[in-house]
């Protein structure tokens, strides 16, 4: 079997730049259709936001991450970041602008368990904010997760430049709503890509995840790309490198709320990658993260530690569902 591609050993060598959120979670009893109301079973708040879960996943398996953010100039940034200065990270906050809000996001999860998204837009990063760059791209890996694409394009630029040998990892997310042309021009600028089936399909303008694959494959030539991994959530997930594709079965648990698996999933590949696992043991590794995160309210409070992670490795099988 091909081993993953090759990365320094180190797991003190990560940078996470983007997002961060305050969530709040409404449980409802089932989600309401168009002029019928539903019930709040349960709510809560916490810390979100792609970016920062991904760096919190990193830490909490015992890597310490530089994780590049910025909130907005009132009480939620305020919790954001007096959570995150608790985890084992290196933060850099980049200065709020005055009177700006904090990024925040109502998450409905209804019965199944399903989630949906209501985003109050606040503040994020931007091209010409004061990014500690010397200090990212000394990691060997950075994950670029910005929703600004100018800032997206520059990050992307600056390595061949300045850091050829930093492995640049990204998620399919922001390059889903663009024209398949420039989506394929910015794909390919990374070493990796994480996402799910439906954020394949758009980029690559495909109807199926199996030919959305065969369209990043060949694109790995043209560009810096060297492993695709797509999550499929109950149908596990499948990884594609030029010459081989894995795929992996899902692992079962008791699923509270949805919401951060992807991105649990995501720190899985990069923490994967990092250990130079096999694509079937990587895909495992990253299947396992994404399951244990759904095991609570919110995209962080279920977040396994590396001894919890390992134990349940240890302790089940794959399942079908």
């Amino acid at each position: 079997m091909q081993p993953a591609p090759e990365w320094k050993s180190s797991e003190e060598s990560v940078a996470v730049i983007g997002s961060s959120s305050w969530d709040q979670f409404l449980i409802l009893d089932r989600f309401p259709r168009p002029g019928v109301g539903a019930v709040v079973t349960a709510c809560a708040e916490a810390g979100g936001g792609t970016a920062a879960n991904v760096a919190v996943a990193l830490a909490r398996l015992g890597v310490r991450p530089l994780l590049v953010t910025t909130v907005g100039d009132d009480a939620w940034g305020q919790r954001l970041v007096s959570e995150l200065s608790r985890e084992q990270l290196e933060l850099h906050l980049v200065p709020p602008r005055a009177q700006s809000s904090t990024d925040y996001c109502t998450i409905l999860v209804s019965p199944e368990p399903e989630r949906t998204i209501l985003w109050s837009p606040g503040a994020r990063l931007r091209l010409g904010d004061p990014l500690p760059l010397e200090r990212v791209f000394q990691c060997r890996v950075v994950v670029i997760d910005v929703e600004d694409d100018d800032l997206r394009q520059f990050l992307l630029d600056l390595p061949a430049h300045v850091a050829p040998r930093t492995r640049i990892v990204g998620p399919l997310t922001h390059l889903a709503t663009l024209p398949c042309e420039r989506a394929r021009r910015l794909a390919i600028q990374h070493d990796v890509l994480i996402g799910n089936e439906d954020e394949a399909c758009a980029v690559t303008g495909c109807t199926s995840v199996d030919a959305a694959l065969e369209a990043l494959r060949r694109w790995m030539p043209l560009g810096a790309t060297r492993l695709v991994a797509i999550s499929r959530g109950r149908d596990g997930c499948i990884l594609a490198t030029m010459r081989e594709t894995v795929r992996v079965p899902a692992f079962e648990v008791r699923a509270i709320d949805p919401t951060g698996a992807g991105d649990a999933f995501a720190a899985g590949i990069v923490y994967g990658l990092l250990r130079r696992l096999p694509l079937s043991e990587l895909g495992r590794l990253a299947n396992a993260m994404g399951a244990l995160a759904t095991r609570a309210l919110g995209a962080r409070a279920a977040l396994p530690t590396r001894d919890e992670l390992e134990a349940f490795l240890s302790g089940v099988s794959h399942v079908h569902r």
